[in-house]
């Protein structure tokens, strides 16, 4: 089963048991379960279903594993013949998730 989310203006794809780097969610403890309800589209091995936008009765059982920051992404600024340089760089927050299940709620 595969599913594509959208987690604070991105979106990403989800399987079972993988781990996914998303912009940081601010939660301390832990190891705390998270649920991600807006699922763009999910197929199974005989079934899709799009969102419009998004699916309804469905959701993403996450771990939270830990919180980190992405590599660093130099900013260079210059201006030719103008002894101009400026060197900056920066670093994303980021929450690292383990999948645990993609759920599906019977109902109307």
């Amino acid at each position: 089963m595969k599913a594509y989310f959208e987690a604070l203006g991105k979106q990403y794809c989800a399987q079972p048991d993988i781990y996914l780097y998303i912009p940081l969610i601010k939660i301390e403890p832990i190891g705390k379960h998270i649920l991600l309800t807006k699922i763009i589209l999910c197929s199974t091995n005989d079934n899709l279903k799009i969102g419009k936008p998004y699916v309804k009765n469905m959701y993403i059982l996450a771990q939270v594993i830990s919180h980190d920051q992405e590599t660093k992404q130099i900013v260079f600024k210059k201006k030719r013949r103008k002894g101009y340089q400026l060197k900056k760089g920066h670093r994303q927050k980021m929450t690292k998730i383990k999948i645990l299940s993609i759920v599906q709620i019977n109902g109307s």
